[in-house]
């Protein structure tokens, strides 16, 4: 059995943030209700504020459902709603299988619709699959020397929990996986086709580009960094998957210093996984950048120093 959980629930622990205290394996639920459903969901970490927020942390390393966590969560909450300071956030391995770890993400948006604060975030994007699997059958003392930065891992958990700012009546987050980012750059695409989605954009100058090499389209990564949740169980049906319009963003570019471009590509690099790379040093997509920028010449202004794209991780 892989021991690498166990691990970052002790580092979680070790190295809790100032004004944070961690506890393991922690029981949200009553003991009658665990009894009544025969399942009692706990939390692999639970982090609490001083001011009393809680973070509900779930680690997903080489799970074969890895979405069974959230459904457990999300069905006791029918009967034990979750409190309004606390917030489910699962944090997956890039080991976990791409259509799992999507559905998962998809399932944060199912979480929400029903009234819960969930968010669903990577833990260590940066290392390949086969490093975590490696790692998840290390000892404990073992994994102790692999120099893991897990106030890194602690941050992340952090930084897509916590709302920036409030803006417009709305909260305003980091995206916390990269689905959300892909789906803010399709969003955006789709809604520059209209004339209202036009003229909220306007004309910008962008230097940092999010490439999706699926659909071989770009859009501006200060877009995609951010959604803004206009209150949990606010969801409208079909889901977009994200929750970033022109309409949100326009306003909220307009009056809210946290939307800032540096901190956008940040953000999407240290804790999404994504690579930076130079538009002059990738020809191909600087080829497909061309067109499609062509499209979009009356709105879309090139930095003079020349675009780079933000790609998503080869895991994704």
């Amino acid at each position: 059995m892989g021991q690498l959980a166990t691990f970052l629930q002790r580092q979680f622990q070790a190295q809790c943030p100032p004004g944070w205290q961690a506890q393991t394996e922690a029981q949200l639920l009553s003991e009658e209700l665990r009894l009544m459903l025969g399942y009692a969901p706990q939390v692999d970490v639970l982090l609490t504020s001083e001011g009393g927020r809680r973070l509900w942390i779930e680690f997903e390393i080489s799970r074969a459902d890895p979405v069974a966590n959230h459904a457990k969560f999300a069905t006791t909450h029918l009967f034990q709603p979750q409190p309004k300071t606390d917030v489910f956030v699962s944090m997956m391995t890039p080991h976990v299988a791409a259509g799992k770890r999507n559905l998962a993400a998809n399932m944060v948006q199912v979480m929400r619709y029903i009234g819960m604060q969930a968010f669903q975030t990577s833990l260590f994007p940066a290392l390949p699959a086969k490093n975590v699997q490696y790692m998840n059958h290390l000892d404990l003392l073992t994994l102790s020397l692999e120099k893991l930065n897990i106030k890194r891992e602690i941050q992340r958990a952090l930084d897509v929990a916590n709302p920036l700012a409030q803006a417009a009546g709305v909260d305003i987050h980091f995206v916390a996986n990269n689905m959300e980012a892909i789906l803010n750059l399709r969003r955006w695409n789709r809604e520059m086709a209209t004339r209202e989605g036009q003229t909220l954009w306007g004309k910008r100058t962008v230097t940092y580009f999010v490439y999706d090499p699926r659909s071989r389209l770009f859009a501006p990564s200060k877009f995609c960094a951010y959604v803004s949740i206009a209150g949990f169980s606010s969801i409208k049906l079909p889901a977009d998957g994200s929750t970033m319009s022109l309409t949100q963003y326009a306003q909220i570019d307009h009056d809210e210093p946290i939307f800032d471009g540096q901190r956008a590509r940040k953000h999407l690099l240290n804790n999404l996984g994504m690579t930076q790379i130079k538009a002059s040093d990738a020809p191909g997509i600087l080829k497909e950048f061309q067109l499609w920028v062509a499209s979009h010449r009356d709105h879309i202004g090139v930095h003079p120093v020349g675009a780079s794209f933000l790609i998503p991780p080869t895991w994704f």
